[in-house]
């Protein structure tokens, strides 16, 4: 079987894609070094953990404008399809995993035991609540559809200040619960169009 080049379009959306990234990481890392969090282990930390929803937005718009691309085309191959089924799940499950690091900042020496795990649960419940949706969305997108648009308002409201405190925020929040959300919309909406309904 041979096998198919990529198509400029592909390449072209990579490559700017990449570009994309690779700046958003390097503004966030400039940040933190303005604010002293210089050392060399510190920016590798904050730069793999920037990483995550930083991948999830880009990557989420390539697989949607790939979709796109692919849709207006006549069909979709049975590759994206899969991609489409699985992309929205995984990603949930990254985007929760990366608002959970934030209910780690409730253990410190300035508070006492019980401080501290009361404080780690209410900022685990965002999480909470997200994981226990994703599982009720896995079989049923218009579920995770929902879910993660109202997640997406609701870290939306972080991103309402001046605009380089917003545009961050977007990136890290609010956008890749968007984009997820628009993925699971996709694989509802489309479950007809999808080669073996992805499943």
């Amino acid at each position: 079987m041979e096998k198919k080049p990529l198509s400029q379009f592909r390449i072209w959306l990579v490559l700017i894609l990449a570009v994309l990234y690779v700046l958003s990481l390097g503004r966030f890392l400039y940040q933190n070094i303005l604010v002293g969090d210089s050392a060399l282990w510190q920016l590798a930390l904050s730069g793999l953990i920037l990483s995550i929803p930083l991948i999830l937005f880009y990557g989420t718009i390539g697989v949607l404008a790939e979709a796109a691309y692919e849709r207006r085309q006549g069909s979709i191959s049975p590759w994206l399809a899969k991609l489409i089924y699985w992309s929205p799940r995984l990603a949930g499950v990254l985007i929760i995993f990366f608002v959970s690091l934030f209910a780690l900042d409730m253990f410190s020496p300035e508070y006492t035991l019980t401080e501290m795990l009361v404080g780690f649960l209410i900022h685990m419940l965002p999480s909470i609540v997200m994981g226990l949706l994703l599982i009720l969305a896995w079989r049923r997108p218009w579920i995770g559809f929902l879910a993660f648009l109202l997640a997406s308002l609701y870290f939306l409201r972080f991103a309402l200040g001046g605009w380089g405190e917003s545009a961050g925020n977007f990136l890290l929040f609010s956008g890749p619960l968007l984009l997820v959300s628009l993925l699971f919309g996709i694989n509802w909406l489309w479950r007809q169009d999808l080669p073996g309904k992805a499943n």
